[in-house]
């Protein structure tokens, strides 16, 4: 008997998304860690293409740049044979010119995480390489990297904000602060993908000039997942300096909300005097409910709380939190 067609589809499905993450791992790789695990980075051009064996192909190239290693003036590059995620040489025709990340491997070179080894060789892409390569310690890397969050090249831009984000250490001067702040509100109103790695940069470097322009776009977001986002990143700083900060940016109770959905979710020591601030600007019940929710999730006594919120909002608050968790379906539609 023929199993139920759409059973079919579910385990497919299934077996498919078993193989995304190291794809993705490796597609998530950035040109910096490329360039440093490499044992050889060139430009260069394809000249002959082969299969020696139903298992590899094979592709000759002729080195035109050196950025780093020694590798010789022709080589041959060999990978699985195939054209299924990972690949990058079976497209590639002769003429064509491209930026290799290479490791040797015995006689052979290999292309340096999969496809991530293999990129156009677009001159942006190659001088940014050649920087990364250039800079002499981790500050000068920084400023290179925070200096081109906001390239004109999306590729440039997009792996600048994330190799900055995964720094160790991140030592920005104030103008570079200055920058990277301002391209991640220029991304949050963009929509771009960079805007969770410029957060991350933002929030662990910030000072109070960068924070009072992070803030403002926090609380002034239309979209709760990028409300959410930089909530999360924020939550994770200097939850001194958040808790100082923001209460000057509460103006209207969508803004309480949003500041209260924050202040409940850092330490209790420093947040405790902004939470009071949000509570005596406004009396909206969504407000109280927030900032009792997180009264009772950092362990608070619900006879604590009587006579400081209605005792509609405290009976809610306490069903909620003696409740079930409850599955939270996903809604892409909405914002």
């Amino acid at each position: 008997m023929k199993p139920h067609a759409p059973f079919v589809t579910w385990l497919l499905c299934l077996a498919n998304l078993g193989a995304l993450p190291l794809a993705a791992q490796d597609q998530a790789t950035t040109l910096l860690a490329q360039a440093r695990a490499a044992d050889a980075v060139v430009v260069a051009r394809v000249t002959a293409a082969s299969d020696p064996s139903p298992e590899w192909h094979r592709l000759e190239f002729v080195t035109t740049q050196v950025l780093k290693g020694n590798s010789p003036g022709e080589f041959a590059v060999l990978e699985p044979a195939g054209a299924c995620c990972g690949r990058s040489l079976f497209a590639l025709q002769i003429g064509d010119e491209r930026l290799l990340f290479l490791r040797r491997r015995g006689p052979s070179w290999h292309p340096c995480g999969g496809a991530r080894g293999v990129v156009p060789a677009a001159p942006e892409v190659v001088a940014h390489v050649t920087a990364l390569l250039a800079a002499p310690n981790d500050s000068a890397l920084a400023h290179l990297l925070a200096d081109n969050v906001g390239h004109q090249e999306a590729r440039i831009a997009d792996d600048a904000a994330h190799a900055l984000a995964v720094l160790p250490q991140i030592a920005l001067g104030s103008a570079d602060r200055e920058h990277v702040t301002a391209v991640l509100v220029d991304s949050m109103q963009r929509g771009t993908t960079r805007t969770a790695a410029l957060a991350e940069v933002v929030v662990r470097t910030a000072d109070a000039s960068s924070m009072d322009r992070l803030l403002p776009a926090y609380l002034d977001t239309r979209h709760t997942d990028q409300a959410r986002l930089l909530r999360t990143a924020l939550a994770r700083g200097n939850a001194d300096l958040v808790a100082q900060r923001l209460p000057q940016f509460v103006g209207n109770d969508l803004r309480a909300l949003r500041a209260a959905e924050l202040l409940v979710e850092l330490p209790a020591e420093p947040a405790r005097a902004a939470i009071e601030g949000v509570l005596a600007r406004t009396t909206h019940p969504r407000v109280a409910l927030c900032v009792a929710e997180g009264m009772l999730a950092a362990g608070a006594r619900i006879e604590s709380l009587q006579g400081r919120f209605p005792p509609a909002v405290l009976e809610i608050a306490r069903t909620r939190a003696e409740g079930p968790r409850r599955f939270r379906a996903i809604e892409p539609s909405r914002r």
